[in-house]
């Protein structure tokens, strides 16, 4: 078999130009092959009918041939390394790398073929490039440093285009790196450009690697009048109502150590992306404001710090401004003046903010609360979801089961806007029921109207609840009267 005949040349690499192209669309990391072989084909098919053959003897007809053939033999190279790039790091290689390996492999197959081809020397020229590329190293050393750099960058791949991280005080998202510059987006939303010398020359903090959850730490100063157990206890109930944070990782509390004034409480939470841990931040320290608040746990002053208070009647002034509300609520309608006094002056203003929940549907509980300004939610879980059932605002009130009775919860209450509520439990309440006993009986009546009417609602809400038509006859009334008289010892 004759192979330099077109009968021969030109079927078998058709045949090989068909194989390839089939492989590319089973394979798409060979595509770029096939460009450059149906040129190469094209070549060597040309040269074989009117050339006299594939390869010319004449020096400048056979670059026709090898100029093909060596950018055939580049694109495969670079096809190569990029899958050994891709099985060793997991990614595809930068632009840049590409790019430096392709000058590199034409650089070595033109100066083979000027040595071979044209019977060229290279000595003298490399060692004129050696001079003139001194020269010119010293006047662009920082352009050539940027370049070294972003190569040894790549290689290394320590980041990827879309993370996060730190490069000396700055924070970013990167967005582009060449082979001069890495390119950032701000948390201002700026661009910010930083040379690639500079980025090697400064610890980098890549805050999207690894995958796994990453974390961050708040501090609270919390004085030495707080007992630390509860001090813990108030911080985790804060944390529990915080959403957004990473599943299945708990966030943690210690207690670092002492100061002047006060402890140093460190809190370590846990989140999945790096440009959600601001919005967690925040609604940490909200919940933390209103759980401390509420509890009556102020924060550390510095021990410098004078603080003055003067004499207010606010507590007098708000007592006599409830007792029109109170004396609209059925439950305090067969009160005396005196004993709504002494209901009003026992009241706890507490302050919740939006979305944060008030009471849990089956939590434990014994007091009861006066919407004082704001709105709340009322959600029961019917069918297996929670539905709302009512939307109560001020002047209204709810709880008085749990006061009463004792008994859990019957629905949770949601914070809509940010909420006051004045509070009383059993032991605030424990003296007006046992000095007035026909206050249980009209109570009772009360609450046996409303619990008939949360049944309603159940039933309107769902399908699934059928009440039976002998329910009708139970006294739901005398029953919970016999709750309150055995609860509060009457």
């Amino acid at each position: 078999m004759n192979w330099a005949d077109p009968m021969v040349i030109i079927p078998f690499s058709l045949l090989a130009l068909l194989v390839l192209a089939r492989l590319a669309r089973l394979r798409p990391g060979l595509r770029p092959l096939v460009g450059p072989f149906a040129l190469f084909v094209l070549v060597v098919s040309g040269l074989t009918l009117f050339g006299g053959g594939p390869i010319p003897a004449s020096p400048w007809r056979a670059l026709l041939f090898l100029l093909p053939l060596l950018t055939l033999v580049v694109r495969g190279n670079i096809i190569a390394f990029q899958w050994l790039f891709q099985r060793r790091h997991g990614s595809e290689p930068p632009l840049l790398l590409d790019a430096v390996i392709s000058v590199v492999f034409y650089g070595v197959g033109l100066g083979a073929v000027a040595h071979y081809w044209f019977k060229l020397e290279l000595t003298p020229f490399l060692a004129t490039s050696a001079v003139v590329g001194a020269v010119v190293g010293l006047a662009l050393q920082d352009t050539l440093g940027n370049l070294f750099a972003g190569i040894a960058l790549h290689t290394e791949a320590p980041f990827r285009v879309g993370d996060w991280v730190r490069v000396a005080d700055r924070d970013g998202r990167i967005e582009q790196v060449s082979w001069r510059a890495m390119r950032l987006r701000t948390w201002d939303g700026d661009t910010l450009t930083i040379p690639n010398n500079e980025v090697s020359r400064h610890a980098l903090l890549n805050y999207s690697v690894p995958s796994a959850p990453h974390s961050r730490v708040i501090t609270i100063h919390i004085g030495y009048d707080t007992p630390p157990d509860r001090a813990l206890s108030v911080l985790r109930g804060a944390l529990a109502q915080v959403e957004g944070m990473a599943g299945g990782v708990a966030p943690t509390i210690r207690i670092v150590g002492f100061q002047d004034s006060w402890m140093r409480y460190e809190i370590r939470y846990f989140f999945g992306s790096y440009e959600d841990y601001r919005l967690i931040e925040t609604e940490l320290h909200r919940m933390i404001w209103y759980h401390l608040r509420r509890s009556g746990i102020p924060f550390a002053l510095p021990i410098s710090f004078v603080n003055v208070l003067q004499p207010s009647a606010r507590a007098e002034d708000t007592g006599e401004r409830l007792l029109p509300a109170l004396r609209g609520i059925d439950l305090f309608q067969t009160l005396s003046d005196a004993e709504l006094r002494t209901v009003a002056s026992r009241l706890r203003p507490l302050h919740y903010a939006a979305g944060e929940k008030i009471l849990e549907e089956g939590s434990p509980g014994d007091s009861f609360f006066l919407i004082d300004r704001g709105e709340v939610r009322v959600l029961r879980r019917l069918g297996g979801k929670p539905r709302q059932i009512a939307r109560l605002g001020e002047g209204e009130c709810f709880g008085e089961m749990a006061l009463l009775t004792g008994e859990e919860r019957t629905a949770t209450v949601v914070a809509t806007t940010d909420v006051d509520v004045l509070v009383i439990d059993k032991a605030g309440f424990q003296d007006i029921v046992a000095a007035n006993p026909h206050v249980a009986v009209d109570i009772s009546a009360l609450l046996g109207r409303r619990r008939a009417a949360l049944s309603d609602a159940e039933a309107d809400l769902t399908t699934r609840i059928h009440r039976d038509q002998d329910s009708k006859d139970v006294d739901m009334s005398a029953k919970i009267l016999d709750r309150i008289r055995s609860y509060f010892g009457l």
